[in-house]
């Protein structure tokens, strides 16, 4: 037999004495056997036929194994003389390993079975982690671990407890500052992966007395966590790379610059980037647009906060990008906070503060008396710290902390990857929901996905995604349709609910991701306008909602990006609607191009299976051993 066959199995006693055993022996006579055949005498766990054997130098190990009747496996990379040798049957690997001292040329030898170990778990130690710190009235990290309603958290401590806490990968914040000298961002701090735009140095630190923004966004996601002091991020372990804009003096080169450093090109050593900021309704940023895609088809995750307008995030350039994942905020409460975002692009709600009654974020600050801490009503005892951070600000690096942790144990988690595992993984919050904003509350497409335009697909589930990333290699490769453009010229009657309507086919049958609808529509309001999407299977779901604030007259001319018919077929005919909802006004539908992305997860097969055999009470399985690296 070759090297190359040799495989760890869990080697079975024939089906014939399987069936003789288990007819013939009671449950008494079972317990107080000796040793089964294939069980290690001593603690009677299952072994294999393979043995770790280290020889004396100069042994040919070939020769070695046609002596004994093994099969030579492989050698070790660290020891060219310790080598791994398959026997017969579990016996004979055990009976070579007794009578190991009876060949001068073994030094020792090892039954190559089971290896039962698991990773330590992480918990925190961090004094303002838990609820009643530092001292009895203080909220403490409720957002990771809720300690007054569970579950209305992150989720992140079934993840912590398989040890998976953002190690080995460096997140991005794109903001104001970092602060490299806070003792509990500092530890996590790399410095070769940093810049300052606006000064145009390496250092990232504030610069002016009203940065601070990125101090206490960072350290939502990646606080050092489990050192004794302060707080700790959602990816207590994760490196921190500052990427500071000059928001007083801010250009488009900047933002350009630190969308892509260390995110594109031949260096790519940033995996995540949060982004808590956003542009102004209706307002093209080409450049910065083209640099987000640009990133992220490198491999790179792009976080955005949805914004805190309480307007429709779709209307926002940059979040309403497929290569974004825009969050929107939960308050502590348990339900969409007030001040945020809502619309079709959004794609996963995490923890923030409350609008009214609020419960805030405990989070790093600037050390000393500047930042949130000082002549911003918030008491906390430690000036390094602020308990009343908040807004989609706060709810974006949570996300952004989970999707480092993803990272850390499928290293082909992207931006599409993860946007399949979302679906998949959060949780539905506020199953009552029925405001406007929200188009109606929780929709479950063709395709059975839940879909909210206040929450997206559900409150973050950092256990849920991180067991599911290491369930899948990846997502299939995009596959598009386009519709073109396409003339309407239909006039829109003023204040008419039933609107306008035409349809347009389309033949692709893969599963849909998002949908892009490009709208070109006069009207001296654009304010009093709305657009929906009807799927052939019957799905309707809102494109953008009426805004009486937005008293813009140069009608609309922009592509919306909806996520509510993720899942479905999309094949056949679609309809699209457009309506004006306010008195006063009347426009025209020019025209519209809608572009479907397509794709789905790919599974990792379970390993290979000889067979499940069962009889008399007894049920054994044969195939594969696949190592338990995590466990909880």
């Amino acid at each position: 037999m070759k090297a190359s066959s040799c495989r760890v199995t869990v080697i079975c006693v024939a089906l014939s004495a399987l069936l003789a055993v288990s007819g013939s022996l009671g449950a008494a006579d079972r317990v107080s056997r000796q040793k089964e055949p294939g069980q290690n005498a001593s603690t009677g766990s299952q072994q294999s036929s393979e043995v770790l054997v280290f020889l004396a130098g100069g042994t040919d190990p070939q020769q070695f194994a046609d002596q004994h009747g093994l099969v030579y496996c492989y050698t070790l990379k660290s020891d060219v003389n310790a080598c791994v040798f398959e026997a017969a049957s579990p016996d004979s690997a055990y009976a070579l390993v007794q009578n190991a001292d009876s060949d001068p040329r073994v030094k020792a030898a090892y039954l190559n079975g089971i290896a039962d170990y698991e990773l330590m778990a992480f918990v925190p130690d961090d004094p303002y982690f838990h609820k009643d710190t530092p001292s009895p009235g203080w909220h403490g990290q409720w957002h990771l671990t809720n300690e007054y309603t569970p579950g209305l958290d992150a989720r992140v401590e079934g993840a912590w407890n398989r040890n998976v806490t953002g190690s080995g990968v460096t997140v991005g914040f794109v903001d104001d500052s970092l602060q490299t000298t806070h003792p509990d961002l500092s530890p996590n701090y790399v410095a070769a992966d940093s810049w300052d735009f606006g000064q145009n140095d390496a250092v990232p630190d504030p610069v002016y007395a009203t940065d601070g923004h990125g101090v206490s966004t960072s350290g939502i996601a990646a606080a050092r966590g489990g050192n004794g002091i302060g707080v700790t991020g959602a990816a207590p372990l994760a490196g921190l790379a500052g990427l500071r804009v000059d928001f007083v003096n801010q250009t488009t080169a900047e933002f350009v610059d630190a969308t892509l450093f260390h995110s594109s090109g031949g260096n790519t050593n940033i995996k995540v980037k949060n982004h808590s900021y956003g542009p102004y309704m209706f307002q093209a940023h080409s450049a910065e647009k083209a640099a987000l895609e640009n990133s992220t088809a490198a491999g790179t995750i792009h976080v955005w906060a949805a914004g805190n307008g309480v307007l429709d995030s779709n209307k926002l350039d940059l979040q309403n990008s497929p290569a974004s994942i825009a969050v929107a905020a939960m308050g502590s409460d348990g339900i969409y906070a007030s001040y945020s975002n809502f619309g079709a692009n959004v794609f996963v709600t995490a923890p923030s503060n409350s609008a009214t009654g609020f419960t805030g974020i405990t989070t790093t600050d600037r050390t000393g008396t500047a930042g949130y801490n000082t002549g911003s009503g918030d008491t906390f005892p430690d000036d390094n710290y602020t308990s009343i951070f908040g807004g989609t600000s706060a709810s974006a690096p949570v996300v952004t902390g989970v999707m480092a942790l993803g990272k850390q144990f499928q290293a082909n988690l992207n931006t599409r990857f993860a946007k399949h595992l979302l679906v998949k993984s959060c949780d539905i919050v506020d199953p009552t929901d029925s405001t406007y904003e929200s188009d109606g509350g929780w929709k479950t497409n063709a395709a059975g996905n839940k879909f909210n335009q206040n929450y997206g697909f559900g409150l973050i589930d950092a256990d849920e995604f991180t067991q599911l990333a290491t369930q899948y290699s990846g997502v299939t490769p995009l596959v598009t349709e386009s519709t073109g453009t396409v003339n309407v010229n239909l006039h829109i009657p003023d204040y008419n609910a039933a609107g306008v309507s035409t349809t347009f086919d389309l033949s692709s049958t893969t599963p849909l991701e998002d949908i892009l609808v490009t709208l070109n529509i006069t009207h001296p309001y654009r304010g009093d306008l709305e657009a929906y999407l009807t799927s052939p299977e019957n799905t309707t779901g809102r494109v953008f909602m009426f805004d009486p604030s937005d008293n813009g007259t140069g009608g609309i001319h922009w592509t919306f990006d909806t996520n509510t018919f993720w899942g479905e077929d999309p094949a056949g005919t679609w309809t699209i609607m457009v309506r004006d909802v306010l008195l006063a006004d009347s426009g025209t539908w020019n025209s519209f191009a809608v572009e479907i992305r397509m794709g789905e997860l790919i599974a990792i097969p379970e390993p290979a299976t000889l067979g499940l055999l069962a009889a008399g009470g007894v049920t054994l399985l044969i195939g594969n051993y696949r190592r338990r690296r995590l466990a909880k």
